[in-house]
This record gives structure tokens, C-alpha cells and sequence, in this order.
């Protein structure tokens, strides 16, 4: 990635974090990077390429740091636990990237790019659940739909929801305890 890219983006998410994304535009974005609008077209074919590129490199980071601490773990309801903990904390620790994005879920571009990470984290889920309960592809869909839903709530509320969360875990197969009988 080219270093001019990368400082347009870490621009576009200082701008956003102060004035969100009613603010976020592609003067104020190159007037924090310190160049010429020229050089925002030579990277971004416009802001709306600009929110997905934001929303991308987010779920990127989050996606990679999830696969990270979760790879010791064996499949199973512990990893997939571990896995939606490691998202809504990711969550937690990017308020302002995820609340940039929930302003721009609205917009088409951002609509698409939505549907297909929550895609590619239900295919995540989906070897946590294979086996262990009856439709598992439909229920990895309903975990990352509940999970992002959490997210959302605790991003409104500003703080964790632990009853939404318990909820959530709630939703979580356990394999049965071989001395349950």
C-alpha cells in the first residue's frame, strides 16, 4: 500500500473522529494529509470509495486480531465465544471507526461491503458449529447478525451491555458435559 493511501485514511479517520461523517469530506481530508485534492483522486475514486476502503481496513484489523487470539482454541463453543468476545471488544476499542461506519451503513456501497464481511464471518463461525448443532450455516448467520447487533447497541449506549451479551452467549451451543446424565 502506497504511504500517501495510508496517510489519506489515518486523515479521513482523524476528520471523522472530530466531526463525524457529515464533516468527512474530501477537502477536509486532504487539508489534514497536507495534499493537493489532485492526489485524493490518484488513491480514492471518491468518498464513497474512501468510507469503504475505512470500513475494509477496519474489519481487516478486527478479522485479523479475532483469528489471532482465537487460534490456539479448538473449534468448538469456547473458540466461537472467544471469537464474538474478540469482536464486540474490537468493537469497543474503535468507537470511532464504528461509529463512522454505522452513519454510513445507509449508503449502498457500505451496504455491500457490510454483507459480504458478515459473510466471511459466519463462514468464520461455521466450523465452531458444524456438528455440534442442527443448521449450523443458518445459525453462523444469526450469530454474526445478533453479534453485530450487540455491537450497535453498545456503541449507542456507550458502554458494554452485559445483558445483551449474556443473551448473546446464550445463543452459543455447548457441547454437553460427559458427566451430565
Amino acid at each position: 500500500m502506497h504511504p500517501t493511501h495510508e496517510d489519506l485514511l489515518n486523515a479521513a479517520m482523524r476528520v471523522a473522529e472530530r466531526t463525524g461523517l457529515d464533516g468527512l469530506s474530501v477537502n477536509e481530508v486532504t487539508r489534514e494529509a497536507g495534499v493537493a485534492k489532485g492526489t485524493f483522486y490518484l488513491h480514492f475514486a471518491d468518498r464513497d470509495t474512501l468510507l469503504v476502503r475505512l470500513h475494509q481496513r477496519f474489519h481487516d484489523e478486527l478479522l485479523e486480531g479475532i483469528v489471532e487470539r482465537t487460534a490456539s482454541l479448538e473449534p468448538g463453543a469456547d473458540r466461537a465465544q472467544a471469537r464474538i468476545t474478540a469482536f464486540l471488544n474490537g468493537c469497543r476499542q474503535q468507537v470511532a471507526v464504528r461509529a463512522i461506519l454505522l452513519q454510513a451503513r445507509s449508503q449502498p456501497a457500505i451496504m455491500s461491503e457490510v454483507a459480504r464481511r458478515n459473510s466471511e464471518a459466519a463462514a468464520l463461525l461455521l466450523d465452531d458449529l458444524i456438528g455440534r448443532i442442527e443448521y449450523p450455516a443458518e445459525t453462523a448467520v444469526l450469530l454474526v447478525a445478533a453479534t453485530a447487533e450487540v455491537a450497535l447497541n453498545e456503541l449507542q449506549a456507550g458502554s458494554d451491555l452485559p445483558r445483551l451479551r449474556a443473551a448473546l452467549f446464550g445463543l452459543v451451543p455447548h457441547p454437553p458435559n460427559p458427566t451430565d446424565s
